[in-house]
Formats: structure tokens, sequence, C-alpha cells
């Protein structure tokens, strides 16, 4: 039995699953999801009922599942309306909206139920999940960016984080477009990124080809998978 986290899948679903083969993931095991399942990549609901249907998966809540959550509120003001049609929502509400109304129900109660952080606890060490960064309140849990230098703010535990892709950590914005020009001649992927106070396993999924990547980290030994477009 091995223990994994993942995140931001971004509607990935080939991606996802090349890695689900790569782990060779069983039901003897547990994939923990830090958030943002859906949005940008075609397949978002289709990941969403998936994960929901397998009960070795656990997802967390990212910040697009929040926004979706906003944006269908019978008290959705214009500022959550145009917020998740401004972070690429069509994949996800046209595939929604196409459901019938037991599915849109399902979904929308299970989005509701997603904590927004988690404590796990694998080989004697405690793992601290969230989207974001630890917050006081859900809004900070799911769209917090850390800098580079910030520390862990749950003492006892090892924090690991999605949300923020890490190139945007590790390279100036002014810098980003250079960076990945560098990586794709030298045939280079985003890695899991590891600093004194946090873990971010965002690896680009939300990034495009070829530097689009998908990051996985392994619990129990810390070894690391990654899938990506050839």
């Amino acid at each position: 039995m091995s223990t994994y986290v993942v995140s931001d899948l971004h509607g990935e679903a080939q991606l996802f699953h090349k890695l689900l083969d790569q782990i060779h993931f069983s039901s003897e095991d547990h994939l923990y999801i830090l958030g943002d399942v859906i949005d940008r990549g075609q397949d978002g609901i289709a990941l969403l009922l998936e994960i929901m249907a397998t009960s070795n998966m656990t997802l967390l809540l990212g910040n697009h599942e929040h926004m979706m959550l906003q944006y269908f509120s019978p008290e959705a003001t214009e500022t959550e309306i145009r917020r998740w049609n401004k972070n690429g929502n069509t994949p996800t509400r046209d595939a929604f909206l196409t459901l019938d109304p037991e599915s849109k129900m399902r979904i929308m109660e299970y989005l509701q139920s997603l904590p927004t952080h988690m404590e796990v606890i694998v080989g004697g060490i405690i793992y601290y999940l969230v989207h974001g960064f630890p917050g006081e309140n859900v809004h900070d849990e799911v769209w917090h960016r850390p800098a580079m230098t910030d520390c862990n703010p749950i003492s006892g535990t090892t924090l690991i984080i999605g949300h923020t892709p890490v190139l945007y950590l590790q390279e100036a914005k002014e810098n980003r477009e250079h960076r990945m020009a560098e990586m794709i001649h030298k045939n280079e992927h985003p890695a899991i990124l590891h600093t004194s106070g946090f873990i971010d396993i965002d690896c680009g999924c939300s990034l495009e080809d070829p530097i689009k990547t998908l990051g996985c980290l392994r619990l129990d030994d810390m070894a690391e998978f990654y899938s990506f477009n050839p």
C-alpha cells in the first residue's frame, strides 16, 4: 500500500491516466488530489466524476472548484461570475450544463463537502495538505501563493501545496518566457520544488505543451513521478 499526492490536473485526463499507469495505482493505494481538477483542459467534469466514483481518491478544494461553487450559487455576484469566466472555465461549464439534474446536484454537493486542508500521517510524518497555503479561511487556503522563502506556519508538519506552478516561484515574471524556451530547447520539464518551508507539487498542467507537466509524490519514500506529453 502506497500513499500518493498530486495537484492541479486542470482537465488533463490523458496525463492523469498516464500517471496512474506509471505508479501502478491499485485499490490498495490512496491518492490525495490537492484541488484544481477542473478548467482549462477538456476533461474536468469527467475527471471529477471519476474521482467521485473512486473510494481511494480524496480531493481537496482548489480555487477553481471554489469558483465553480460561487458561479452556480443562487447568490452569485457579478464579480464571482466574471472571475470564473476569466479563468478557463468554458470546457468545465459546458460539460456540466449537458448533465442531467441529478448528476449536477451530485457534483455540487460533492464540491460543497470538500475540505480545504487535511493532515495525513505516513511513516510517522504528519503531512499538511492544502491547495494554496495554510490560512484562516477558505479564500486564503485556496488562493494564497507563497514566496520561496515562506516558512511552514503549521508546526510539526511537512507542508505540501499546489496552486502555484513551480516555475512561477523559481523565475521572476519577466524571466519566465526565456526560461521556458530554454527548457524546451533542452527537453527539460518542471520538477517538484522542495524549499525549507514547503513542497510545491504543481508542475504546470495549466501551462502549454511541451512544458505542461503533472507531478506526483509518493509519501512513503518521497519518490517523484512525472507525466507529460512526448
